[in-house]
């Protein structure tokens, strides 16, 4: 690993220690940083308003922390009545950058 690799893992390791959460996916609790900001789906420079409601999270995940790549459809819940499925599978080098659409 190198340095730059090291640094990004080390600080989401305390990004995770300060506001990461606890959510279960593939029925293990695993921790979390849960990003409730709706994600961009529009491409950019389209002046079309947006009518959709639905509301989208994004959650990283360590990749240490699950025994394969996440598939698109699978559900993750958070506390609360949030079941979040999977629409985007993104990878940085030490976590999965899962963009959901979020079910209250």
């Amino acid at each position: 690993m190198n340095i730059a690799d090291t640094a990004l893992a080390q600080g989401f390791d305390g990004l995770l220690a300060i506001a990461g959460d606890t959510v279960t996916f593939r029925g293990v609790s695993v921790s979390a940083v849960v990003d409730w900001t709706p994600f961009d789906e529009k491409p950019p420079g389209a002046n079309l308003p947006d009518f959709d409601e639905q509301s989208t999270s994004r959650i990283e995940i360590k990749t240490s922390d699950v025994a394969s790549i996440p598939i698109v459809g699978e559900i993750i819940t958070t506390s609360g009545p949030a079941y979040h499925r999977i629409a985007k599978v993104k990878f940085n080098g030490s976590a999965w950058i899962l963009e959901c659409e979020v079910t209250l």
